[in-house]
């Protein structure tokens, strides 16, 4: 019985001294300082990229080059309703004369003195010196060479116009003015009838001469004051026969305009001879315009002079 029992104590303490074998490890406490680092490992590794939803991408684009020419408000030749002319930029080139082709020289004495005693109705006998004179000894003032309409040369201090179609064609200077008192002396060395010239002036836009007034006179002796809107001429004054008028070939006239506000007054080598309300057009530009009645051909108006007082 004895030795049963030293042997059963023998094996016992053979296997309880197993436990403790070398290379055995104690697996390690989970203390919260274990734990901790665990989760900070597993919250640092490689994270899951999340693509963002892809956005259709807005093209670009280039601003394109204007090609477009800017369109002219030209109104196209009719027979029947006179036509603006548009004040043309002088070109850059001079355009010489064919040698066979003779300078045209005036047909009268190129010398149009004013009358040395004024009338006492002449607004230049009471407004002192005027503002602005040109003398026409060249065409610095005015778009000099041809187009639709008319041609405009300078000739022996003249300013020369020549209306190139049946319908009424202008030249503008570059002055612009609200209210003045307006004159021009000129003539013509070739008209008959109803040919007529004169005047326009309270032109809205230099560049593009489409509307304004025109106050001329006929070759038979009337006068009339008219309206242009680009489209329609109207007739504030319809023409009107006038004994102020010096009427037929080769003769001078001088026709003045004095324009306050509204009120328009006319004026014949001096004299008053009309005077009206218009308010459609109260500033602007001021040129020459010529007329053919379409009996007399390259119809030309010489101008000798044209001046202007402001505010009078």
């Amino acid at each position: 019985m004895k030795k049963i029992i030293t042997l059963s104590l023998i094996i016992l303490a053979v296997i309880l001294s197993g436990c403790n074998m070398p290379g055995y490890e104690t697996p390690p406490d989970e203390s919260d300082d274990s734990m901790a680092t665990e989760i900070s490992r597993i919250l640092t590794g490689t994270p899951i990229e999340i693509q963002p939803t892809p956005q259709e991408e807005q093209p670009t684009t280039e601003p394109e080059e204007q090609t477009t020419e800017p369109q002219e408000d030209t109104v196209e030749p009719a027979t029947a309703t006179p036509l603006p002319e548009e004040t043309e930029v002088p070109p850059t080139e001079t355009l010489e004369p064919e040698e066979d082709t003779p300078t045209p020289t005036p047909t009268f004495t190129p010398t149009l003195a004013p009358t040395a005693t004024l009338s006492d109705t002449d607004p230049a006998a009471s407004l002192g010196s005027p503002d602005w004179v040109d003398g026409m000894d060249d065409g610095d003032n005015w778009p000099t060479g041809y187009n639709e309409y008319t041609s405009i040369d300078f000739e022996d201090g003249y300013l020369k116009l020549t209306a190139d179609l049946d319908v009424d064609g202008w030249r503008l200077s570059w002055p612009f003015l609200d209210d003045f008192y307006l004159e021009s002396t000129l003539k013509t060395d070739d008209c008959q009838g109803a040919d007529h010239f004169g005047l326009m002036f309270r032109v809205p836009a230099n560049a593009n001469a489409n509307k304004g007034y025109l106050f001329g006179i006929t070759c038979d002796g009337k006068y009339s004051l008219r309206r242009w809107d680009g489209v329609n001429m109207y007739s504030p004054v319809s023409w009107t026969a006038s004994n102020a008028i010096n009427k037929g070939e080769n003769v001078v006239n001088k026709i003045g305009v004095m324009a306050k506000g509204e009120n328009l007054a006319l004026y014949i080598n001096g004299q008053k001879i009309k005077e009206v309300v218009d308010n459609v057009y109260l500033e602007g530009n001021f040129g020459i315009f010529v007329g053919s009645g379409g009996t007399t051909e390259d119809l030309t108006v010489w101008v000798d002079q044209i001046r202007y007082w402001e505010n009078p």
